[in-house]
């Protein structure tokens, strides 16, 4: 696994330096996170880097640091995230706890609370991170919730934020394709997204027959995890094995500058390139070893099956 070795030791690395390089800049009680590549500990000398605030304040006014922060960052990741990021984006920190449900959670607010939950991570404020992210566990898995009942509410999320960005990247490679590049889109989607997804669903199903204090404690250890350390503790490196192998590929691939901007130029007319279509088919391999990997953990019995059915 020589691609998420080299992965994880270079986002470690980038890491500690950004969160050094905005020491002192933010506020105790504020927050700067991260998603995306760096977060979980997949990034390449290509990744970009997403990055939001969150606050206690007024979340419709960028407070004054943030553009010393930005700064800061972009020293140590100069390349800039996609223009539809969160780049820079203030989120208050009560519309993160509140608003699951409803009319008023619309796709911001379910992508923005699911990415915090499943890859968040932080550069300032570690503890406010793992506060929100117990705090959100706590609102999906209610009192009163029976142990042998699974975190329904949650795992129905984690399955919307799934189809949600499936349906988003239909709109954004065809609604909007001249500025949204289709190949590399599509590609992650098959390997980085399924995986997160994967994490998610995994980890709601480990805790089938535990108390709800278990359930909150037990999701909030797996969160606190970058995705591919969650689905080993989960499932055990052995058991990963032919998953990893494959998303070893996917990650070695991407780490090419050449094989990024190749796919970055690809249109939906170009589904038959070899570069893509070598990746594509890796793809599908991938997806029939996570559902293996699925079957293999849960057997047929487990509530899990159910619940993602009906």
């Amino acid at each position: 696994m020589e691609a998420i070795k080299r992965a994880n030791e270079y986002s470690e690395d980038k890491l500690a330096q950004l969160r050094a390089t905005i020491e002192g800049l933010v506020p105790a009680d504020e927050m700067v996170i991260i998603n995306g590549s760096f977060a979980r500990r997949e990034a390449s000398a290509g990744s970009d880097i997403d990055f939001y605030i969150v606050t206690c304040g007024d979340s419709s006014k960028v407070p004054p640091w943030a553009a010393s922060v930005r700064e800061k960052i972009a020293e140590v990741v100069p390349i800039s995230p996609a223009e539809d990021g969160a780049f820079a984006q203030v989120e208050g920190l009560v519309t993160l706890i509140r608003n699951i449900g409803g009319e008023h959670d619309d796709n911001h607010n379910i992508t923005r609370r699911m990415l915090l939950l499943l890859e968040g991570e932080w550069l300032s404020n570690e503890t406010g991170l793992k506060d929100i992210r117990r705090k959100i566990l706590e609102r999906y898995i209610a009192e009163g919730m029976k142990d042998h009942q699974l975190a329904l509410f949650l795992l129905n999320d984690i399955v919307r934020y799934y189809r949600t960005m499936a349906v988003d990247y239909e709109f954004k490679t065809v609604e909007i394709s001249k500025v949204k590049p289709w190949g590399i889109r599509n590609i992650k989607l098959m390997f980085s997204r399924k995986l997160l997804y994967a994490s998610g669903l995994f980890s709601v199903a480990t805790t089938a027959d535990r108390t709800r204090t278990r359930k909150i404690s037990d999701l909030e250890e797996l969160f606190n995890l970058p995705v591919i350390e969650r689905m080993i503790e989960i499932c055990g490196k052995s058991g990963c094995q032919p998953v990893l192998e494959s998303y070893d590929r996917f990650l070695d691939e991407l780490e090419k500058e050449d094989v990024r901007t190749h796919l970055k130029g690809l249109g939906k007319d170009d589904r038959d390139d070899i570069t893509f279509r070598d990746l594509k088919n890796e793809g599908h391999h991938f997806t029939r070893e996570l559902l293996k990997l699925f079957e293999r953990t849960f057997d047929t019995t487990h509530p899990i099956r159910r619940a993602i059915i009906f």
